[in-house]
């Protein structure tokens, strides 16, 4: 029997949110509308979610007031005029789902876990509010201190490290104007502002890590070959990485197979949450898509669970 939400099939539901999407794709406010109700985040709610996106666009995007949004079971995420990662905590929650499900449903209290690329902080909140051990690692001043203010008003703890991870120590330009999309700046240049690097390695020590999870705009092979003392004594037991073709290109001229490769070859296997939340091993060519986990134990039929 087909699934059914509000008493529509999903395959009647699916066929209506596709049409609703390819109608809003020539306006803003209509796309982020349609977006949030197509969510499967917001599958239990949809119409709830609509009213508060149209509420964030008239109190956040026009008036520049905040938005004070829920985040996880009982976490506050805040978002300001201008942002681009925070809205989506307004949109839906989890705001990247099923990925962050994956960790609500891995991750125990006293596991340590890394946010590598945390921008404001996100990941690094949800993390926390599952008991984790979190060290958060964002260059960006301004996105760290967004990363403390979330911390703060959640009364959690974290441990905010302000460099970039790369295959070494040193020194990196990295842009600063582009908000989440803040990048490195490889090669010869005066462009952009000089950061400091350090490793994977270097930030978890000796310690056993129950996840990682890296967003570094294509740049995830430098971060992963500065953790190779970690992944060849296999204490890094799940890795989450964006896994954009274009972004890896962009950097540093590859696709994404060579990140395939390298974590195949310290023993982790591939997988993938499908549209329903449910986690699929990829043994062959991993292709542009959702998020990557590379586990070191299979993680096949794993349910992320659904939002309520």
């Amino acid at each position: 029997m087909p699934d059914r939400v509000n008493g529509v099939d999903e395959a009647t539901r699916s066929e209506r949110v596709t049409d609703l999407v390819r109608l809003a794709k020539r306006t803003g406010p209509l796309f982020r509308v349609a977006s949030s109700f197509a969510s499967p985040a917001n599958r239990a709610h949809p119409f709830r979610a609509v009213v508060r996106t149209v509420s964030y666009d008239v109190r956040t995007r026009w008036l520049g007031r905040p938005t004070v949004a829920r985040l996880g079971e009982r976490s506050l995420l805040v978002s300001y005029r201008g942002e681009t990662n925070s809205p989506h905590a307004v949109y839906r929650n989890p705001p990247n789902w099923p990925e962050m499900g994956v960790w609500q449903r891995l991750l125990k209290p006293r596991d340590l876990f890394v946010d590598v690329g945390a921008n404001i902080g996100a990941y690094t909140i949800l993390a926390a509010e599952c008991g984790a051990d979190v060290i958060a690692v964002e260059p960006n001043a301004r996105n760290a201190d967004r990363i403390r203010e979330h911390l703060r008003i959640n009364n959690y703890r974290a441990e905010v490290v302000e460099k970039v991870l790369a295959d070494a120590p040193g020194v990196f330009r990295m842009t600063s104007d582009l908000d989440s999309l803040n990048h490195l700046l490889l090669g010869e240049t005066d462009e952009g502002e000089k950061v400091e690097a350090t490793t994977l390695d270097e930030v978890v020590e000796s310690r056993d890590v129950a996840g990682v999870k890296i967003d570094v705009e294509g740049a995830e092979r430098l971060v992963l070959e500065g953790a190779t003392k970690a992944l060849n004594e296999q204490r890094i037991r799940v890795i989450q990485l964006e896994w954009s073709e274009h972004r890896a290109q962009h950097m540093l001229g590859e696709s994404r197979g060579s990140v395939a490769d390298l974590l195949r070859g310290y023993g982790y296997l591939l997988h993938r949450p499908d549209r329903r939340g449910r986690m699929y091993r990829i043994d062959g060519e991993a292709f542009c898509g959702r998020d990557v986990f590379a586990a070191l134990e299979d993680l096949s039929g794993l349910m992320v669970p659904l939002p309520r």
